[in-house]
């Protein structure tokens, strides 16, 4: 396999993976250290799977759901409209 094969490849795999992230990723992403978010997904809140490579994955969507209940992630924002109408109040 050559660079421009191995570089098409990994193009696929991370769109068709998109909605996997490695810990370590997910943490700088989020701004969280990812020792806690490792810490989470061994106490069992956090669910992860070996990806194909033989790395650590998990589902960014379920992470963000649970350190959102747990106050680590600040909550999905309204749309524009809906904090214009709080500000008139």
């Amino acid at each position: 396999m050559n660079t421009d094969e191995l570089i098409a490849q990994m193009e696929k795999d991370e769109t068709e993976d998109a909605r996997l992230i490695t810990p370590i990723d997910y943490g700088r992403l989020r701004g969280i250290a990812p020792q806690l978010i490792y810490y989470y997904i061994r106490a069992g809140h956090i669910k992860s799977q070996k990806c194909e490579c033989g790395r650590k994955v998990m589902v960014k969507e379920e992470a963000d759901g649970y350190l959102r209940s747990v106050g680590k992630l600040k909550p999905l924002s309204e749309g524009p409209a809906e904090h214009a109408s709080e500000q008139e109040l």
